[in-house]
């Protein structure tokens, strides 16, 4: 990690620059054990005219400190876009103090989950981690969502695929 010059010292964890892989306090947040869906990340990918597109997910997370998964529907501009660019950038935001851009290439583990063939799991590698926290703030909250009672089962069917080695 290359880190910023700082002249606190008690801070100087929070004020690194870029890494090649998720630090340890932020893989912890994003590995979610249990079928998490919170926080949610925010994905961008680039379009056939080379457009950015973004769009929220709660099925990202870290499987290791170099690899993100993340579910995503046939039908959704996330899986056509990455059929013809596999560069994403996904933003992940969790209280107090993680704001990352975590850059990579992504490609599909899995075109048919077993849990639904209408939707795909997809892997990053990562590339670079960039530390986007702004020294003078505290993160309140995160982006949150919750499961209608009739898609839970789905769901935890669903991440538990996406966690699997």
């Amino acid at each position: 990690m290359s880190k910023s010059v700082n002249a606190n010292p008690q801070s100087s964890q929070l004020h690194w620059q870029t890494a090649p892989e998720l630090p340890p306090d932020i893989y912890t947040v994003w590995h979610k054990p249990n079928k998490a869906l919170n926080p949610v990340a925010i994905i961008a990918t680039v379009d056939f005219h080379g457009n950015p597109h973004t769009a929220p997910f709660g099925s990202v997370r870290a499987i290791t400190s170099k690899k993100l998964r993340f579910i995503t529907w046939h039908g959704h501009s996330t899986y056509s876009n990455l059929q013809n660019n596999n560069s994403v950038m996904v933003a992940m935001v969790s209280p107090p103090h993680s704001a990352v851009s975590v850059r990579g290439k992504a490609s599909v583990i899995k075109d048919r989950m077993d849990t639904d063939d209408k939707y795909a799991l997809i892997e990053i590698e990562i590339e670079e981690v960039k530390n986007d926290m702004v020294r003078r703030i505290v993160i309140e909250t995160a982006i949150t969502v919750s499961v209608k009672d009739e898609y839970k089962d789905w769901f935890d069917a669903s991440l538990g695929e996406a966690e699997e080695p």
